[in-house]
This record gives C-alpha cells, structure tokens and sequence, in this order.
C-alpha cells in the first residue's frame, strides 16, 4: 500500500472516529441549547448570573478535585496491563472522594470568606465541590471508554446524563426552584450517569468503597500537582474571565459572557470531539517514531487547523441567526459579543492540539508552565482592559492569551518532532 493510501486511511479513520465523538458529544452539548430559552425566560440575568458561576466554580474545581488524573489515566493507558490500568483508576478515584471531602470541610469552615470572594450564595458553596466531584469521575469514565473504543457506552452514557439533565431542571423550575432547581437538576443527573458509567466499566459499589493499595498514590499526587496547570488552564481561563465580569461589572455581566460562550461552547464540543478521537491515534504514531507516521500526522493536523477554521466561521453565522430566537429580550447584548469567544476557542483549540504532543513526551513541565504563562497573561490583560471596554475586552485578553500559547507551543512541537521527521527521511534513505 502507498504511502497516499495509507494517509486516505488513516484521515478516514479519523473523520469516522471525529464524526462518532462529535454526535455523542453534541447529546451533552444540546442541553444548554434546549434549556436556553426556558433558562433566559424564567430567570432573570442575576438569577441566571448565579447559574453560570455555578458552572464556572463547578468546572473550576474539577482539577483540584480530581488531580487531572484522567489526562494521568490517557498518558499510562498504553503503558499498563488492565490489572494495573484498574488498580491505577481505583486509587484515582479514592483519592478524588477525599480531596472532595476536605475541600467541602473547608468550604464549610470558611463559607462566609469564600462567598465573599467568589459572590456565591453561602449556603451552596459545597454543592460546587460535589458537582465538580461528579463532573471529574463523570469525564474520568468518558476517557476510559474512548480508550477502550467502547463506543456503545460512551453514547449511552451521555444520552442517559443529557436526557436526565432535562427532566429534572425541567421540573425542579416547574416547581418553582428558581436557580437551585437547575443546580439541582444538572446534580442528580451527574449522580446517575457517573454510577451507570462505572458500572459499565465493571466497577462495583464494594470494591469502590474498599482503600486501595499504596503504590499509586505517590505516582497519581505528584502527577496532579506538576500536571495541575496544564490540565487546568482552559478551565481556570474561563473561571477567571467570569469572575472579573462579576466583580467588575456585576452578575449580570457575568450571565452575558456566560450566554455569548454558550454558543462558542457548540464549536468546542466538535474540536473537543477531534481531540478525544485523534489522541489515542496520535500517541501510537508518535510512538512508533518512523517517517511515515510522522508525515501522516503532519497531514492530518494541517487539515485540523484548516477545518477547524472554516468550522467556526459557519458557527458563527449559525449562531447569529439563531442567538435571537432562542435567547430573551434581556440576554441579546450578548449577540454582539459571539465572534470574540468564538476567535478564542479557536485558538484554544490549536493549543490542546499542540500540547497534546508534549503530553506523550511526558513533559508535563513544560506544559505547566506555559499554562501558568496563559492564565496569568489572561487575567493581567482582563484587569487591564475590563475597564475600558466591559466585558469585551475580557474576551479580546482570552484570544491574544490563548493567541500566544498557540505561537509559542508550536515553536516547541517543531523544535521537538521536525528533527525526528528529517532523521527519519535519512534513515529510510
């Protein structure tokens, strides 16, 4: 076989790997659109305020609780026997409930400083650690799943999540609930779908709540705490983002850039569906290191930055025409703010995309620490510019952020993997 056909190959794999990942991935994505024109009518924009910080904190936290161990879990995938891979996850897991448990001590301990701090409700600090607990071991199955090509679980895991989520909001806001019953809602849902994806796994209720052995501990907290950044910094950007708005300009702005990133959030799903089907495909061909895989990668991400530009720009224009008839009277100013946050996600997409080649070379390091340079790029340029054009120009510090996280990561993939090409070229010369 050629080397063209092996290529044609290996692209239509991928599109049909992409294809399947963004159709499960849009059954969670299409909650908040359905919910969206019974949300803006039903709260008002600080009601509404609270329900994006919830989010906001919920998503947050899902690295402090969970240690980012589901990208700890994707790097060791192809380096343990499913012994190991299963003890491994058990201890994650483990480790995941008691950080959970001590930082809702914590939020309890000092609820009145930190609802100060992050303009929450006192009383429903902890039910942001217990979502973003949810949320991780949620996500943490998800990755199991795609790495395992257990495509009939992923789908039904996040149909059963997205058609729960619906039903309880639904009637937790018929009630009369207001924000709690979204909050509520999206929890309860969480629980269900978190219990039925682990069971799927084979993971059983007694041999969850037994301690694990100690061997892993050490590997999974030091991973966490070097990783934590990296594995943050889309979440911590957005977080951070929120609560400018929020502190600078009041609730109110912070459910308009909340609304203005819920379309945005449509195109993301779709990178974020590449990324889950390219990743496993790319670590097997950085692995084997030969010419030929790295052409067919160097092909296949040209085509990603390409499409994925065109695949914006058609968001975009979709969600213009549509912004107007699903969102209320009060929440359209957020209309003229979409290009912005759409141009960000874009680039943050490019950004997971080079970092991913650093992930298999285990230089978590360096991904920290251009990380840590993002976020507090992010939220110097936002302080600075909040001021002087609201919310738009917290989302124009987003893109020059993740602007020149995409500049500066490439430099590195290059620096890293173009010599192996050309010494690959020699060799089979």
């Amino acid at each position: 076989m050629n080397r063209d056909a092996l290529t044609l190959k290996a692209k239509k794999f991928l599109a049909i790997q992409s294809l399947f990942y963004t159709l499960a991935n849009s059954i969670e994505a299409l909650v908040p659109f359905l919910l969206a024109p019974l949300l803006t009518r039903m709260l008002d924009p600080t009601a509404y305020g609270v329900w994006v910080l919830f989010v906001t904190y919920a998503t947050f936290m899902r690295p402090v609780v969970g240690l980012t161990t589901q990208d700890a879990i994707r790097m060791r995938f192809y380096d343990f026997d499913q012994g190991r891979l299963d003890r491994f996850t058990h201890t994650a897991l483990f480790v995941m409930s008691a950080l959970a448990v001590v930082t809702s001590i914590m939020c309890v301990v000092f609820d009145e400083v930190i609802s100060a701090a992050t303009q929450f409700p006192q009383g429903w600090l902890t039910s942001i650690v217990l979502a973003a607990f949810l949320y991780e071991v949620f996500y943490t199955a998800l990755a199991l799943q795609q790495f395992h090509n257990r495509r009939g679980a992923f789908l039904s895991t996040q149909a059963l999540q997205a058609g729960l989520s619906i039903t309880f909001i639904l009637l937790f806001l018929l009630a009369g609930w207001g924000w709690r019953g979204v909050v509520l809602g999206r929890m309860l849902s969480m629980a269900v779908a978190t219990l039925y994806s682990l069971k799927l796994l084979g993971f059983t209720i007694p041999a969850l709540l037994r301690i694990p052995q100690r061997s892993f501990y050490r590997d999974i907290a030091s991973f966490g705490f070097i990783y934590w950044p990296a594995g943050a910094v889309i979440m911590v950007v957005a977080t951070t983002d929120k609560v400018i708005a929020a502190h600078y300009l009041g609730l109110e702005a912070s459910a308009i850039y909340g609304v203005a990133a819920l379309f945005a959030s449509a195109f993301w799903m779709v990178n974020y569906s590449f990324v889950l089907a390219w990743t496993p495909w790319l670590f097997r061909k950085l692995k084997s290191g030969n010419a030929r895989s790295m052409r067919e990668i160097a092909s296949v991400s040209a085509l990603y930055f390409m499409i994925s530009s065109i695949a914006a720009l058609v968001f975009y224009l979709a969600a213009t025409f549509v912004a107007p008839i699903i969102l209320g009277e009060d929440f359209h100013s957020a209309i003229s703010l979409m290009h912005y946050i759409m141009a960000a996600i874009v680039l943050q997409g490019y950004f997971v995309h080079n970092m991913k080649f650093l992930h298999f070379d285990k230089r978590i390091r360096l991904m920290s620490g251009l990380s840590m340079i993002t976020i507090a790029l992010n939220i110097w340029l936002s302080i600075e510019w909040v001021q002087t054009w609201g919310v738009r120009g917290i989302m124009l510090a987003t893109v020059v952020s993740f602007g020149a996280a995409f500049i500066i990561s490439s430099c590195l993939v290059l620096a890293r993997w173009m010599p192996s090409e050309k010494q690959g070229k020699v060799a089979h010369g």
